[in-house]
């Protein structure tokens, strides 16, 4: 691309303009830059860039430099991504998707950390980057301009939708030496895509799916702009510029250095390497990367753009706690993609199921990242669920649903009847309980029966198996008849490994009437 004259009234938005820009959807304003190298609708993330030269804190000022040697491509229409640790680029129709580290502040150094994957599955390349943080990847258009891909990192590119020219371009109108140059952004403030030609002043605006014929889909109450509040960068101009979506300049802010981009072709948002957000601006012909303090007030989110968080998501390692016993488990802010929204800074109540004497929950808390540990103490064995809810917006919540086992039989209960006829069976029972009153259906101990009645047929030893479920019959009968001035027959049943764990009946009356 050669760079555009440089101008104010290149930002113009009349039909006259021609432009060449770069897209990206910015924070607080939902603004956008765009290169007057071709009207690009890239959603790009805000960042705030920290200032080298000159010394000053203001938007526009440089705050690193990398030149990238040994994978930049020397071609037209470079694009830069950044994915929250590392910057990603490509060049025009290219079939490999390059990655360096980060630089650190301050003037140009070179690149590090460089590493290419072949990108598979475009047939005519990769033209222009957006990286979605929801999904971890990257929406690429492709050489032709005219197929959207779902770009992976390890280069795997899966054809999203296609464009097109007659119906899902309204009024495209192609301009400058390289008609066919595409500029894209993503926007996850609503999961689409902003797409624009290089040197036009429409920009056009697309789910992230196909329509009914697996064509493009536009945004029904925002097909396209022509000229958004957005950010736009120019080919040979020292000035980028905030416009509103709906057209209106906000204001112009200079590159504060002494060699500004020949050729700014691309932008990325960055609000995690430096002490200020940033743009990364990728220059088409020089070989460097740069990154310039952002405005302020438009906060930078890398990524396409904050995502909203939807559901707090619960899990837990274990296959089940136990009553009495503390438990960890997860709490996840995810957006509505199930992805991790990192950003989330709402307070998290719990409560449960279980109203026990006994249960803990944890406090209100906040999460780190997005995500946290916490512990959890629950007492009443069966289904129990766990809720996490945020303390300020009640529609983003999440349950944990867990099965509480019983802890160790701590009490054993016989259940016999009042009364029995001599010589005749009757039946009882054994059951085994947990400290909390839950039936100990783990319990595998094996029980011995002995009675008042010397004559009694009581039941073997018996050891308690899983089908149990802490509870067995037994057949038990007494011979020796009641004296009328002694209290009744009683049964005795013990662990035979813990004599503590046991009981006696109530007094059997044994009589034959």
């Amino acid at each position: 691309m050669r760079p555009a004259h440089c101008a104010s009234t290149l930002l113009a938005s009349n039909g006259n303009v021609r432009q060449r820009h770069s897209l990206h959807p910015a924070g607080h304003h939902a603004a956008r830059c765009w290169r007057l190298l071709g009207v690009a609708a890239l959603v790009a993330l805000q960042i705030t860039l920290i200032r080298v030269q000159p010394a000053l804190a203001a938007p526009g000022d440089l705050v690193a430099d990398v030149l990238a040697v040994a994978s930049y491509p020397q071609s037209v229409a470079p694009s830069i991504a950044f994915d929250g640790h590392y910057l990603y680029h490509t060049g025009y129709g290219d079939s490999v998707l390059h990655r360096l580290n980060v630089p650190p502040a301050g003037g140009a150094s070179t690149a590090t950390g460089e590493y290419d994957v072949t990108i598979q599955g475009a047939a005519t390349g990769i033209m222009t980057l957006s990286y979605d943080s929801g999904r971890d990847a990257f929406w690429a258009v492709s050489g032709d301009g005219l197929s959207i891909y779902l770009l992976t990192k390890s280069g795997l590119a899966s054809l999203a939708f296609t464009i097109d020219p007659a119906t899902d371009r309204p009024g495209f109108q192609p301009v400058g030496d390289y008609p066919n140059e595409i500029k894209i952004a993503y926007d996850a403030a609503d999961d689409t895509i902003w797409y624009s030609s290089d040197a036009g002043v429409r920009i056009y605006h697309y789910h992230t799916f196909a329509d009914g014929s697996g064509t493009a889909d536009l945004v029904a109450g925002t097909p396209y702009i022509d000229i958004a509040h957005l950010f736009i960068t120019a080919a040979g101009c020292p000035y980028y510029f905030e416009y509103t979506k709906t057209g209106g300049k906000v204001a112009v802010y200079p590159y504060n250095r002494y060699d500004s981009p020949t050729s700014a072709e691309d932008l990325e948002c960055d609000d995690v390497s430096y002490a200020v957000p940033v743009f990364w601006v990728r220059d088409a012909f020089d070989g460097h990367i740069r990154a310039f303090e952002q405005p302020p007030g438009t906060p930078c989110v890398y990524g396409g753009g904050p995502r909203p968080t939807a559901r707090l998501a619960l899990a837990i390692a274990a296959t089940g706690p136990t009553a009495g016993a503390g438990f960890t488990f997860t709490v996840v802010a995810q957006d509505r993609f199930g992805s991790l929204t990192p950003r989330y800074g709402g307070t998290v109540h719990f409560t449960s199921t279980d109203a026990s004497s006994g249960v803990i929950l944890p406090p209100d808390s906040s999460l780190s990242g997005g995500q946290g540990t916490f512990s959890a103490t629950l007492i009443k064995a069966g289904p129990q669920t766990i809720t996490a809810t945020d303390a300020a917006n009640a529609s983003v919540t999440g349950s944990l649903t867990v099965t509480v086992q019983a802890a160790s039989a701590a009490s054993l209960i016989l259940r016999t009847p009042a009364s029995a006829k001599p010589g005749q069976a009757f039946a009882a029972s054994v059951t085994l309980n947990d400290r909390f009153g839950n039936l100990a259906t783990g319990y595998t101990g094996t029980v011995h029966f002995t009675s008042s009645d010397p004559l009694a047929t009581l039941p073997a030893d018996y050891t308690f198996n899983a089908a149990d479920g802490g509870v067995h019959g037994f057949s038990v009968t007494l011979m020796t008849p009641t004296i009328p001035t002694l209290p009744g027959q009683t049964i005795t049943v013990t662990d035979t490994a813990n004599a503590s764990l046991g009981a006696t009946s109530p007094p059997v009356n044994v009589s034959p009437l």
